[in-house]
Parts: C-alpha cells; sequence; structure tokens
C-alpha cells in the first residue's frame, strides 16, 4: 500500500513507523507529511501529540477527529520548504502545501504554510491557512482519482494512491 502522504513510497517504508511509535519525524517535513497521514487514518491520538505543548489547549482531540472523520483526503503537494528550515539542526521549521479533501459534495483545498518548531523533536506549531471549496457535479470525475463520475465513487480511493496503479 503506498503512503497517504502522496510521497510514492510505501506506507510501511514512509509515515507508517512514525505513526505507530517506532521513529521520530527527522525533519519539519517528514512530520507535517506524517500529520497529513495520521488524518487519513484518522490517528487522532499522533496528530494532537505532534502539537506543540502549547498549542495542545487550542486543539481539543474532538476537534481533531471531527475534522478527520467528516472529510475523505485526496492528494497533497508540497509547495515550498526550504531546506535550510527542514532538518533537525534547525530550531524553527516552515512547510507549505496544499491539502485536498472531499467534504460532502464539495472538493476543498486547504492551503497553508505552517511553522514547527525542534525541542527534542518536531512539532507542529501553526499555520497561516486559506480554504478554497468548488461543488462537485454528480456526472464530474471524482477527485479521487478512480476514473468513476462522482455520482458513482464510493468509497473513493485513499490517497497516495498512483494513478499508474488504478486499473
Amino acid at each position: 500500500m503506498y503512503c497517504y502522504c502522496c510521497s510514492g513510497l510505501l506506507f510501511s517504508k514512509c509515515c507508517q513507523p512514525l505513526l505507530a511509535g517506532e521513529a521520530a519525524a527527522q525533519s519539519c517535513l517528514q512530520l507535517m507529511r506524517s500529520r497529513y497521514s495520521a488524518y487519513c487514518c484518522k490517528n487522532i491520538e499522533y496528530i494532537f501529540q505532534t502539537y506543540h505543548p502549547e498549542q495542545r489547549a487550542a486543539n481539543a482531540t474532538a476537534q481533531i477527529a471531527e475534522f478527520a472523520n467528516t472529510v475523505h483526503f485526496v492528494g497533497l503537494s508540497i509547495t515550498d520548504c526550504p531546506e535550510n528550515m527542514a532538518i533537525a539542526g534547525s530550531n524553527n521549521g516552515v512547510v507549505s502545501f496544499v491539502a485536498s479533501y472531499i467534504n460532502d459534495n464539495k472538493l476543498e483545498t486547504l492551503t497553508e504554510t505552517s511553522r514547527f518548531e525542534f525541542n527534542q523533536r518536531w512539532y507542529y506549531y501553526d499555520g497561516a491557512t486559506r480554504i478554497t471549496a468548488t461543488t462537485i457535479g454528480r456526472n464530474d470525475n471524482c477527485p479521487c482519482g478512480s476514473g468513476k463520475k462522482f455520482k458513482r465513487c464510493a468509497p473513493h480511493l485513499m490517497s497516495g494512491t498512483p494513478a499508474a496503479h488504478l486499473t
């Protein structure tokens, strides 16, 4: 199974060891990708624990779970990750990305520039976000990449599935 984070790697070689607590993120980019995968897997505890401790009170697990359980993620694209900000030797990091998900009959895109802090391990601190939504018509192709019309696509393909493997 390919990783939800759209890295093109197998889940077992990419985000799964982080979500299982078998490894720690070595960069803010790796942490951001694993948090996206955690949303896809509905691993609420991982998402909560990777928030910076100062930010946890404002991000209750119930809110995280409500979002994760409401939407279906269909894609992740990294738009910017300055190399000097993405290594464990730096105390701060920035990653910009676009996450796409289906929410009811809308394709929503969350564009975010996330801030991270390294304090013995990487933590997500906060982000500047913008969400746009486009209604998906019943006869439109499903944005999950299945090739089916939206009205006939259930369940949707998981995020990270390469189009070449859709046969």
